[in-house]
């Protein structure tokens, strides 16, 4: 995915795409370490919670869509 650096202040910024960072858990304050390598720029978020996975997502996720009709009576 492409996406545009523009001027921040004394440094750069880049804009992450709303869906990705939804799927990562990034909103504005978390903090990014960011790790050069040979290939690129790597970026980490430091501030997520560190339970979170998208393997840990795709599992929730699966044990949602099989129980929804509990876990919408669970909610009336």
């Amino acid at each position: 995915m492409a996406s545009r650096l523009f001027k921040s202040g004394s440094g750069l910024a880049l804009i992450v795409p709303k869906k990705m960072a939804e799927r990562y858990h990034l909103v504005p304050g978390v903090r990014m370490e960011v790790i050069a390598t040979d290939d690129g720029l790597f970026l980490h978020p430091i501030d997520v919670a560190p339970w979170f996975s998208i393997e840990w997502e795709k599992a929730l996720d699966a044990v949602v869509q099989r129980h929804r009709t509990a876990l919408e009576h669970l909610n009336d």
